[in-house]
C-alpha cells in the first residue's frame, strides 16, 4: 500500500522531536509510508491503475524535496506537516514535555474498552467486492505495519509501528502487549543480548514514513519487556534502525544521530558517539541506517552504512568500517569496488555470513532518494568489495516479482539477512520476500506482493485459489528456533520454515500468519453506526494499508470491505449498511448495504469528484490530500460537503449522490486557490467551513475559508500558521465553531503561534484560545460530549466543561487506553461513548464519565 513518503528537504528531516505524523496523513505501504496504490483484486498488471504503480516517484521541480504537486508521492508528507509545519523540525524534549505536562493535570477516572479487539480479516467471503476488496490476494488476518522483531529461544518479541513492544511465548502463536503506558509506542530496533538475555528497545520508528512516530532513546529490559529502563540519556526525536552485541561486552546502535557504542553491561553512563561524519549542526546528516559487527574478528571489524536524513544524498554518506573495535576516531570511509563504484548509498541493509566470509548489502540510491534499491554481495566479506550485484529489478522480475517496481520504494521496504545456519540461504526483500538457496545466483519470489496473476490464481476463490502469502511492503526479519523465520510487514507478523525450499510451480507455499492476537491497526479515522438489524452499535474506520475496516457487534472478526490505505468514513449513525469509505485522494465509495459482496456483484458505488478517479469530469478536483477530508452535515445527514483544492456540495442527495464522468452531483461551491488543499471540514445548514494549507511555496501557508454571512471569504482572524486538523459546529448555532491545530507551537517551532484549540461564536469573525493547560501537541480531533469538549492529541484524550468566565478546565480521561497518537473522535448516536481511533493501537470506546 502506499506508504507516505516524507520529503528529502528539511521538512523530512526531523520530524523531529515527535512523532511523525497522525491524523490526516496518507498512507499506503506506509503512508506517506509506503506509497502503495489501490489494491484491486483480480489478475491485474501493478504496472498501469494499481497499487504498486504509485510505488514510484519523481520530484520534477528539482529540488528534491517531494513537494512537487505533480509527483504522486508529493502528499505522502501530508501527516508530517500535520506534526511540524510551519517549519521542518521540532526542538528536542516537545514531546516528552508534553507528556509530562499531561500528567500534571487532574483526572477523571474513565472506563475504556478495546474496540477491535478481534483480529482484521482480509479473506472473508462475504466481503469480496470485485473491484474494491482485496478478497483473494492470500493475505489473511491483518494487524498493523511491523518495525521489528527479535528471537530469543522460543519467545519473540515485535515493535509495531506506534503500537509498542509485543512478545510471545511460543513462537508468535499467540502475543500480548507489553508497553501501553510506556512514555512512547514507537518502535525501532529491538535486540536480544545473548550474554544475560536482556532486550534492547530502541525507539522511533526507521521506515521513513509520513506516519513514522520518533521516539525517546533506547531503553533496557531484564524481565522480558515488562519492565524498562532508560540507556544512557534520553534522546528527544531518537530513529534507531539497529541495535547489535560484539560479543565482547559491547553494543552498538545505529540511530538518526550516527552511530553509538557503549559497555552493555552499564546502562547509567551516556553512550559514545562512534561515527558521526557528517555536520554537525545539520540535523540527520549523520544518520546510521545499520551497523554490523564481523564474525570471527573478535569484535574488531565493524561495519555501518550512513545517509542523509536516512535516505537522500549527501556529503557524508557512505559504508564506513572501523579494524579497531569500532571506537571513536578508528572509522574510515570505504571506497567500494566493483558494482557499487559510483553509487551514493541512501538507506542501506547489511547481512553477514554466519561465520563472517561474506557479506550481503541492500543498498538504496541515495541520489534517487532511495528509491531505488539492489543487492550486492562481497564475497570475501570485505566492505571495500569487489561488490556483485546479485539482485536488482530485472533479476527480481525474473525471479517472479507480481510488482512491477520489485526494487522501488527501498527508503520504506527493505532488508537482506542471511540465514545463520547456512551462509548461502539469503532473504532480500523490498515490498515482496525473495529467497536465494545459492549465495545470490538465483532468486524465488516466496512472499509475492499478491496472488493476482500467478499461475495458480482462481478468480473468486479464498487466497485466488493459491496458497495464503504474506501482506506486502516488508520491514522486518528474524530467525528462530527450530528454523523458523519470521517476518514483519505492513500486514502484521508470519513465518515460514527456513528449510523449506521453494517449489518452482508454488513457490510461495508454507507460510504462517501469526496475527490472530496483534491489536496493531493503524487508524486515520472512524465512526460509530448501528447495525441495521439489532441497534447494536458498529464501527466504520480507514486504516494504513489494511483498508476500510468494519466491525460488527458479536463478530469474532473485523472485515475490510474496501482495500488499500483507508481514509476518512462517514456512515449512517443508524444504519451500518450506509457508509462512504475512501481510498486516498479523496477517492470515495459508497455502500448501502454494508460492503457485502460474494465477488461478482460490486458493493460500491464510485462518487468522487477528483481528477485521479474521475479524469473526465469537466472542471474535477486536482489537488486534494492524500487522505482528504469529507463529512455530513452535523443537521442533516443527507447533506454533505468534501475537499480538496476546491469544497464541493452534494446538494443534499445523501445516500443516492453519484458521480460519473458526465454527471455529477458534486458541485464545486468554493475555490480555495491554487496549490490549496483542504484539511478539514464542518457544515451545519447553509454554513460550511473548511480549514486549508498551502506547502507549494518557500513558506508554509495555512486557513480557513467559510460562507457564514452569505458568501464564501476567507477569515482574517489571528489563528497559527499550522496544519488545520479539524473543524466542529455546533449543532444549535451554525455560527459557533471550534478549531483544532496540529504540531507545536512557537515554543518549538519557529513562527509557529500559539494555541491548539480554538472558539468562535461569531461565524470565525473573532477567535478565542481556549488551550489553557492542555499539554503543548499535536491535536487531532475534537468532539463535543455531553456539554464537555473533548480532544484527542498525540499524548491523550483530554475534556473540558467551559467555565462560569467562559474559560475551559481541561482534565485528562485516565485509564487503559494505550499511550498511542489520537487521529479521530465520535460520539455514539445515544451519546453514551466516546469513539477514539488510534494510530497504533485500533479503536477504543470510553463509557463517559460525566
Amino acid at each position: 500500500m502506499k506508504p507516505i513518503r516524507p520529503p528529502q528537504g528539511a521538512r523530512a528531516a526531523v520530524i523531529a522531536a515527535c512523532a511523525l505524523l497522525l491524523v490526516a496523513g496518507r498512507a499506503d505501504a506506509a503512508s506517506p509510508a509506503t506509497p502503495h496504490t489501490h489494491l484491486r483484486p483480480g489478475p491485474v498488471d501493478p504496472s498501469t491503475a494499481t497499487a504498486a504503480h504509485a510505488l514510484i516517484a519523481t520530484d520534477d521541480d528539482g529540488d528534491d524535496d517531494g513537494t512537487d504537486r505533480d509527483d504522486p508521492t508529493a502528499g505522502f508528507a501530508q501527516q508530517a506537516r500535520a506534526k511540524t509545519a510551519p517549519g521542518g523540525t521540532v526542538a528536542p524534549g516537545a514531546l516528552a514535555d508534553a507528556r509530562a505536562r499531561a500528567g500534571r493535570l487532574p483526572t477523571v477516572p474513565t472506563w475504556w474498552s478495546e474496540v477491535t479487539r478481534v483480529p482484521l480479516q482480509q479473506e472473508d467471503k462475504g466481503y469480496a467486492d470485485p473491484v474494491a476488496s482485496n478478497f483473494g490476494a492470500g493475505w489473511g488476518l491483518n494487524s498493523g505495519r511491523v518495525a521489528s522483531l527479535a528471537v530469543d529461544g522460543h519467545t519473540v518479541y515485535m515493535g509495531a509501528a506506534d503500537g509498542g513492544l509485543w512478545r510471545s511465548d511460543d513462537d508468535g502463536r499467540h502475543w500480548r502487549p507489553l508497553s501501553d503506558h510506556q512514555p512512547t509506542l514507537a518502535m525501532g530496533a529491538l535486540a536480544v543480548d545473548p550474554a544475560d538475555h536482556s532486550l534492547w528497545i530502541g525507539t522511533g520508528e526507521p521506515s521513513n514514513s509520513g506516519d513514522s512516530y520518533t521516539g525517546l532513546g533506547i531503553y533496557r529490559s531484564t524481565d522480558r519487556g515488562r519492565t524498562w529502563k532508560q540507556v544512557g540519556r534520553r534522546m528527544d526525536g531518537s530513529v534507531v534502525p539497529r541495535i547489535t552485541f560484539d560479543g565482547q561486552g559491547h553494543v552498538y546502535a545505529a540511530t538518526d544521530e550516527g552511530v553509538l557504542r557503549r559497555s552493555a553491561g552499564d546502562i547509567t553512563s551516556d553512550w559514545t558517539v562512534a561515527l558521526a561524519p557528517g555536520d554537525p549542526d545539520t540535523a540527520l546528516s549523520s544518520a546510521a541506517t545499520d551497523v554490523a559487527v564481523r564474525p570471527g574478528t573478535g569484535g574488531r571489524q565493524v561495519v555501518a552504512v550512513t545517509a542523509r536524513q536516512f535516505t537522500a544524498a549527501g556529503d557524508a554518506n557512505g559504508i564506513y568500517e572501523s579494524d579497531d573495535h569500532g571506537r571513536p576516531g578508528t572509522w574510515h570511509k570505504v571506497t567500494p569496488a566493483g558494482d557499487l563504484t559510483g553509487v551514493t548509498p541512501g538507506r542501506s541493509t547489511l547481512s553477514y555470513s554466519a561465520d563472517g566470509h561474506e557479506l550481503f548489502a541492500l543498498v538504496a540510491d541515495g541520489a534517487k532518494g532511495s528509491d531505488d534499491g539492489a543487492v550486492y554481495r562481497s564475497a570475501d566479506g570485505d566492505p571495500a568489495g569487489p561488490w556483485t550485484t546479485v539482485a536488482d529489478e530485472d533479476v527480481l522480475k525474473a525471479a517472479g516479482a507480481q510488482n512491477s517496481d520489485p526494487a522501488g520504494s527501498a527508503w520504506y521496504n527493505q532488508y537482506v539477512a542471511v540465514d545463520p545456519a547456512d551462509p548461502r540461504h539469503v532473504y532480500a526483500a523490498f515490498s515482496e520476500v525473495f529467497e536465494s538457496w545459492d549465495a545470490g545466483r538465483t532468486w524465488a519470489t516466496v512472499g509475492p506482493y499478491w496472488n493476482y496473476g500467478l499461475k495458480c490464481y482462481t478468480q473468486g476463490l479464498v487466497a485466488g485459489g493459491c496458497p495464503m502469502t504474506t501482506h506486502p511492503d516488508q520491514h522486518a526479519i528474524a530467525f528462530g528456533a527450530d528454523h523458523r523465520v519470521y517476518f514483519g510487514n505492513d500486514g502484521g507478523v508470519y513465518e515460514r520454515p527456513a528449510t523449506l525450499r521453494p517449489d518452482p510451480l508454488l513457490p510461495a507455499e508454507g507460510w504462517t500468519n501469526l496475527n490472530q492476537d496483534l491489536r496493531t491497526l493503524q487508524y486515520y479515522d472512524a465512526a460509530y453506526a448501528r447495525a441495521p438489524a439489532t441497534g447494536a452499535l458498529s464501527t466504520w474506520g480507514g486504516t494504513q494499508d489494511n483498508g476500510n475496516v468494519l466491525s460488527l457487534p458479536g463478530a469474532r472478526e473485523l472485515y475490510q470491505p474496501s482495500g488499500g490505505d483507508g481514509g476518512f468514513v462517514l456512515a449512517d449513525p443508524a444504519n451500518a449498511d450506509r457508509a462512504v469509505n475512501e481510498y486516498v485522494d479523496l477517492d470515495l465509495q459508497l455502500t448501502t448495504d454494508g460492503g457485502r459482496s460474494d465477488g461478482t456483484t460490486p458493493s460500491f458505488t464510485n462518487i468522487s469528484p477528483a481528477c485521479d478517479w474521475n479524469p473526465d469530469l469537466q472542471g474535477c478536483d486536482p489537488g486534494p490530500e492524500f487522505i482528504a477530508p469529507y463529512t455530513s452535515d452535523v443537521g442533516d445527514l443527507n447533506h454533505w460537503v468534501a475537499g480538496g483544492r476546491y469544497v464541493w456540495d452534494n446538494g443534499g442527495k445523501g445516500w443516492d449522490t453519484r458521480c460519473t464522468d458526465t454527471s455529477c452531483d458534486w458541485k464545486n461551491v468554493h475555490d480555495t486557490g491554487e496549490n490549496h488543499a483542504v484539511t478539514a471540514l464542518a457544515a451545519n445548514g447553509s454554513v460550511t467551513y473548511a480549514g486549508w494549507e498551502d506547502w507549494s511555496g518557500p513558506a508554509y501557508a495555512s486557513g480557513i475559508d467559510t460562507d457564514a454571512g452569505g458568501t464564501w471569504h476567507r477569515l482574517t482572524a489571528p489563528l497559527p500558521n499550522r496544519y488545520v486538523t479539524s473543524l466542529t459546529v455546533d449543532p444549535d448555532d451554525a455560527r459557533h465553531v471550534w478549531a483544532t491545530y496540529g504540531g507545536f507551537t512557537r515554543s518549538y517551532v519557529s513562527g509557529a503561534g500559539e494555541g491548539h484549540v480554538f472558539e468562535s461564536t461569531d461565524g470565525g469573525t473573532t477567535w478565542t484560545d481556549r488551550t489553557g493547560d492542555l499539554p503543548d501537541a499535536p491535536t487531532g480531533a475534537l468532539a463535543l460530549w455531553r456539554g464537555h469538549v473533548v480532544v484527542g492529541t498525540d499524548v491523550g484524550v483530554f475534556a473540558a466543561a467551559p467555565t462560569g468566565k467562559g474559560g475551559c478546565a481541561w482534565y485528562r480521561l485516565a485509564g487503559a487506553l494505550p499511550n498511542a497518537g489520537v487521529v479521530s473522535l465520535d460520539v455514539s448516536p445515544d451519546g453514551g461513548r466516546l469513539l477514539v481511533g488510534t494510530h497504533g493501537r485500533g479503536l477504543w470506546s470510553a463509557l463517559a464519565p460525566f
